[in-house]
């Protein structure tokens, strides 16, 4: 027997007496372990029922080989949670879309078409030629679809599948014959489709008498927010009794300065915090509004836009009192050191936590807000390019998790560091350091063992883990070869 094996039989003999309900956790953790080889994967998802697959498969990045694997799966409602995951590979979404269950192939077709997937193009066009409606109505809208194929469905025998196929772009492409059916279908929702498609937009009422003769009141909303008006009609939008419309004149450019500044004082607060985000307004005229910003992430405002050239305008606006324009300023591709040194101290939190998505946010920023920001997405600061790993390590000690966690990225932690904070009183630091390729062997193989609460699931996920150990914990659960 090879000195390899008995490693393992050393390494499992142990874990035979653990509680049963480590298996789950043992299986989910080998399903997601990115070293996973084919054949341990095959074993996991040949698994029916597939243990606790509704709280990982739909939404757990798979390497493609576990992807590959799981597609083959038997049970459809496991092939249908692996097509609603966003995460999924090209080419396991492309197997799904063939799937044989109407279901399975639905879904994963509808995500392609959602998320811009690009399958073969061998395949949209089977999808677009099918006998099911549904999808050839779904491949109309497939990045992949070949431009022939695209405007063949504007002939389909369902009006869905026509009316998805006519567009601005394939309008003009179409022979006269289609188009002229297309015009008199009997189908509404076909001569919509043709509506929109050849729709020629009437410029915007710019008087007091094209306002009040346009029947439209969209269009009617557009003209107030952005039609060179004239006087008299900027006159009757700033006075207007529909607060949306003086809205509209607060935004509108063409609507003289002094007459914008005297919605300063209007009763409705978007109303005044439009006029504090004119271009056309001094930096005291903008102070001297009360205006409030609500909660939430705004539109950069299109006049700081237009100025990220230009680096004096990009150091006048980082130092406005208007916390919008500040923030905008977080966008600018080209940040002047000293603009990007006033910003990261901006009193504002969310102008620092703006700027920690501009490729140029330094490394103190962005240590600073993965250490505090609660947002759903704080990790991803982690992958910024100025997220320097090296050196982290100093925070091994510190009093926050957050920062403790970011020791463990630290390419030069050493398995002493890792083991210990796999003793950490946080369970996102145990669970971390449990699944790093520098975990102690000893401990790795201990933590397999740790209560169903404890971190088996992550240590199952350590690509340290070998293929004859992932093969062992499969046979002591009960996994078939």
């Amino acid at each position: 027997m090879s000195e390899a094996a008995d490693a393992v039989r050393a390494d499992a003999a142990w874990l035979l007496e653990v509680d049963v309900a480590l298996y789950v956790e043992w299986i989910v953790g080998i399903a997601t372990n990115s070293a996973a080889p084919e054949d341990v994967l095959r074993r996991v998802f040949a698994i029916d029922p597939l243990p606790d697959a509704r709280s990982w498969l739909a939404y757990r990045k798979l390497s493609p080989r576990a992807a590959g694997a799981a597609v083959a799966h038997s049970d459809p409602q496991v092939r249908l949670m692996l097509a609603e995951n966003p995460f999924l590979p090209p080419e396991a979404l492309a197997v799904l879309a063939e799937d044989t269950d109407p279901k399975v192939q639905r879904t994963a077709v509808m995500v392609a078409r959602e998320y811009g997937v690009e399958l073969p193009a061998e395949l949209t066009v089977r999808l677009a030629t099918g006998p099911q409606a549904r999808l050839r109505f779904l491949a109309a809208g497939l990045p992949g679809l070949p431009d022939g194929m695209r405007l063949s469905l504007a002939e389909d025998p369902d009006p869905r599948v026509r009316a998805a196929a006519i567009s601005s772009w394939s309008w003009p492409r179409l022979r006269p014959e289609v188009r002229a059916a297309a015009e008199s279908d009997p189908d509404p929702q076909v001569r919509k489709a043709v509506a929109r498609a050849t729709h020629v937009e009437v410029p915007l009422p710019t008087t007091v008498e094209g306002f009040l003769a346009e029947t439209d009141e969209r269009r009617r909303r557009d003209a107030a927010f952005s039609a060179p008006v004239d006087a008299a009609l900027a006159a009757l939008l700033a006075t207007h009794e529909d607060r949306s419309l003086r809205h509209g004149a607060a935004r509108n450019p063409h609507v003289p300065t002094a007459l914008a500044l005297q919605l300063a004082a209007d009763p409705e607060p978007f109303v005044r915090l439009a006029v504090s985000l004119r271009a056309d307004v001094t930096e005291e005229q903008r102070a001297a509004i009360d205006y409030t910003v609500p909660e939430g992430r705004h539109p950069v405002p299109a006049w700081v836009e237009e100025r990220f050239g230009d680096p004096d305008a990009l150091r006048e606006m980082a130092a406005s009192s208007h916390v919008l324009v500040r923030r905008g300023v977080t966008s600018a591709p080209e940040l002047p050191a000293d603009v990007i040194e006033l910003l990261a101290a901006d009193e504002d939190y969310y102008v620092k936590l703006m700027l920690c998505e501009n490729d140029r946010a330094p490394h103190e920023l962005l240590v600073e807000m993965y250490a505090d920001w609660n947002g759903l997405s704080w990790g991803m600061l982690a992958l910024h390019r100025n997220f320097a790993r090296p050196g982290l390590a100093r925070f091994a000690d510190d009093p926050n998790h957050r920062l403790r966690h970011a020791a463990l990225l630290d390419p030069e932690a050493g398995p002493e560091l890792i083991e210990r904070l796999s003793h950490d009183t946080e369970r996102m630091v145990r669970d971390r350091a449990a699944s790093h390729p520098d975990l102690p062997h000893a401990r790795l193989v201990e933590l397999l063992g740790s209560p169903p609460e404890g971190m088996a699931r992550a240590a199952a996920r350590n690509p340290a883990l070998t293929a004859a150990l992932m093969h062992r914990l499969l046979d002591i659960a009960g996994v078939p070869h």
